[in-house]
């Protein structure tokens, strides 16, 4: 289990970039830069996909702005479908006030004179089309859309619609005296209920504008139709939609609820679920029971909960460790309170800026058409002043954020497609990379064979080459499987690297889960390996002050632990329950652009580095040598015994020394010698809290004994004496009251529960 638990935070680590101190601008809808209630983005979202309502100019929509009487005349007539029937409406003239001339009178006329017959003018002959429109008026036109008429409301104007409305839920969440004035916001409300109000004659309105499809989930409103019509749908099944009238917008990704289909299959609009709830957050930390976000709030969620991760579906205990800190999620929950599903739209770039120099945004607004954006460099808030040259910048339209890479790859061009002097694919380092238009124009001056430094974006596509000789490759991560042959490299940029290491038998154990820099300086799928054992920056570590020596913390630290020559583990921060941590407790440590330490090794400043179990013992072992006494034959041996829900697994197994004792609790660490043989790194004593009740357990995640609280560890290990099994810790409190609890002396946590 804890090598599992090794290889996969290795894994989110190589995978995880920082964590991130700002979180996103208000949500709002994409297209009006001046809205920031999540619930009139989303009412506009609909009604802009359905042509009612636009802007007023300038990206602006004025949500608290009124309507006029001829404004929401026109938003009814298009709502209703009727938006090709105008034109035969404008020639003539039913009101004196309303000339053929009035941008609205196609709009009003239909209105007035259509078969539906929605309003009417006022008794004195005129309509006053300038005149703010009145609740009353608003309400009265929308239940005539649905059929109703005086005679089925009473005689009492407005108050009869007003009841009438209230009571089939049309005007839920807009609650005005009859002759108040009506705001955009309120009005986006208003249209946004009929859709999902009954008729007069049954069924929904939408029903009447079109064909429903329930219980969808936008995996993508920027995805690719068969026939290459760009700005369509798709959603969870995979099935994809053209748009009718206008694409979705990217805020609506990953919503929950239903579209709406014209006659010929294509998309109406999209009404999302109004049962759930959701939000939007920004991810700091991805743990297996839940995300962190970048205020520091903890979202749980249960592993087996629905995913949606580029497209794909899975669950999140599967996905979590692709979360990179800095990537947009939003957790739909469900009635229950529970999140019901993540989704994170991991957005692939189409196009890149090469920075050409400190500070330059040039290219910037290319990519954006606007100069109001927020810049994250690898993950992380940051300032034009921090960009540096030969930096990559890409847009992610679902946050308006400039996302900055520094990653590159220096390696051997080891092919194309289709050809050097337009690759739109590229082949380096045994990986396929495709190939964005800012890039095109550098590879042409490669051929096959020469060596390259590849400028990666944030989702490692090539936005640009440079020469290695001005240039080297940065690229740095965890060497996960590593024999003579072969070597499997899991980068902190996301990539893993494969290749041939050409190393001797005796030099595989100090690269495997080692930090490593890799490259290439041959022809082939040879790699070359660098451990990385020496940094720039030392000095003690203040955990809560965030800062080693004199400098600070980056806020995308990465922190790994080790045990002498163990493989490295992943840790966060908030792990170290010391609050300084001595010098020599710091084995390597680098700081980045910003002279801010971005790298941080340990020599057992957790206690995670370390398998915990029951120690499987074998003494050393002696035979009779004829001659009274005894022949040394081989070795004692260790192995850690542990488990979950009742599978029992054990570690690798190593010589020791004598002072253990087969059945004791403890825990473990190994590693690999040169020759990759296993060999004993260090042994964790563990200390008992017996007989703890159940009552002094805080949920699962801390124990609170005697005024102390510990923490328990994520992977901690329960074992059923009575049952000789390993379980759960919900099976383990669940058979008994009380349990022996046993900690680790560096750590400070629960490592091991036992009951009986």
């Amino acid at each position: 289990m804890k090598m599992k638990r090794i290889l996969s935070c290795v894994l989110a680590l190589a995978l995880t970039l920082c964590l991130l101190p700002a979180a996103l601008p208000p949500a709002r809808a994409a297209s009006f830069t001046d809205i920031t209630d999540s619930t009139t983005a989303e009412n506009v979202e609909v009604l802009r996909m359905l042509g009612v309502v636009d802007g007023t100019g300038g990206g602006a929509f004025q949500p608290n702005g009124t309507l006029s009487r001829a404004q929401f005349c026109k938003m009814a007539v298009v709502m209703m479908g009727k938006k090709g029937a105008v034109g035969q409406y404008q020639t003539y003239t039913i009101f004196p006030d309303v000339r053929s001339s009035h941008w609205a009178a196609g709009y009003i006329n239909l209105a007035v004179k259509g078969e539906e017959k929605i309003l009417a003018g006022y008794p004195d002959g005129k309509f006053h089309p300038d005149e703010e429109i009145t609740f009353g008026q608003t309400v009265t036109i929308l239940m005539r859309m649905l059929g109703y008429q005086d005679s089925d409301v009473g005689a009492v104007w407005p108050q009869g619609y007003l009841n009438a409305a209230a009571g089939i839920g049309l005007t839920e969440g807009v609650s005005l005296g009859a002759n108040a004035k009506v705001s955009r916001a309120q009005a986006a409300r208003l249209f946004c209920n009929l859709l999902s109000t009954d008729q007069k004659s049954g069924g929904s309105y939408a029903s009447k504008l079109g064909t429903l499809k329930e219980d969808v989930i936008l995996m993508d409103v920027a995805a690719t139709a068969d026939d290459g019509t760009k700005n369509a749908v798709k959603i969870q099944d995979g099935t994809v939609y053209k748009v009718e009238e206008r694409a979705a917008d990217a805020s609506m990704a990953g919503r929950k609820g239903k579209l709406l289909l014209a006659e010929n299959g294509r998309v109406l609009t999209f009404i999302p679920d109004p049962n759930g709830t959701k939000t939007t957050v920004t991810v700091a930390e991805a743990k297996a029971d839940g995300i962190v976000d970048s205020n520091g709030k903890k979202y749980t969620i249960l592993s087996s909960a629905a995913a949606y991760y580029r497209g794909e579906k899975t669950t999140y205990g599967e996905t979590f460790f692709n979360l990179r800190p800095g990537t947009s999620v939003l957790l739909y929950y469900n009635g229950a309170g529970r999140v019901e599903y993540l989704f994170a739209a991991g957005s692939v770039a189409d196009d890149a800026v090469v920075v050409t120099r400190q500070g330059s945004t040039d290219g910037f607004e290319r990519l954006t058409d606007s100069t109001s954006y927020t810049i994250y460099k690898n993950g992380v808030l940051a300032s034009a002043g921090d960009l540096r040259q030969y930096d990559v910048a890409t847009y992610d339209k679902a946050t308006n954020s400039i996302r900055v890479s520094d990653t590159r790859l220096t390696g051997y061009y080891a092919n194309v497609s289709p050809n050097t002097a337009s690759p739109s694919k590229v082949t380096v380092l045994g990986t396929e990379f495709n190939v964005l238009p800012s890039a095109v124009a550098d590879l042409a001056g490669y051929k096959i064979g020469d060596q390259v430094t590849l400028l990666l974006t944030e989702d490692n596509q090539v936005a640009g080459a440079a020469d290695p000789k001005k240039v080297r490759g940065n690229a740095v991560g965890i060497a996960t499987k590593v024999s003579p042959t072969s070597a499997t490299v899991e980068l902190f940029c996301g990539l893993t690297i494969t290749g041939n290491p050409k190393l001797s038998e005796n030099s595989v154990g100090q690269y495997e889960g080692q930090l490593v820099k890799v490259s290439s300086y041959q022809k082939g799928d040879q790699i070359s390996l660098s451990r990385v054992t020496s940094g720039n920056a030392r000095g003690e570590l203040d955990v809560p002050g965030r800062k080693l020596g004199d400098r600070s913390l980056a806020a995308n630290v990465r922190i790994y632990d080790k045990v002498g020559a163990s493989a490295l583990v992943s840790v966060q921060l908030s792990d170290l329950v010391k609050t300084k941590l001595p010098a020599d407790k710091i084995l390597y440590a680098e700081s980045n652009y910003a002279d801010e330490v971005s790298l941080i090794v340990l020599n057992n400043g957790t206690g995670d580095a370390f398998t915990y179990g029951r120690y499987v013992f074998t003494p050393a072992k002696y035979e009779p040598d004829g001659e009274g006494g005894s022949t040394f034959v081989d070795n004692a041996k260790i192995k850690m015994e542990y488990g979950r829900d009742g599978k029992t697994l054990y570690s690798e197994e190593a010589e020791c020394g004598s002072g253990y004792k087969n059945g004791d609790f403890g825990g473990l660490a190994f590693y690999k010698n040169q020759s990759g043989e296993t060999r004993l790194a260090g042994t964790a004593k563990v200390y008992a809290l017996n007989n703890v009740p159940n009552s002094a357990w805080n949920g699962n995640g801390s124990v609170t004994v005697k005024g102390t609280t510990y923490p328990v560890a994520d992977d901690v290990v329960c074992y059923n004496k009575t049952t000789d099994s390993w379980v759960s810790v919900n099976q383990a409190r669940a058979f008994a009251d009380t349990a022996d609890l046993y900690y680790d002396s560096v750590g400070e946590k629960i490592r091991i529960v036992v009951v009986k």
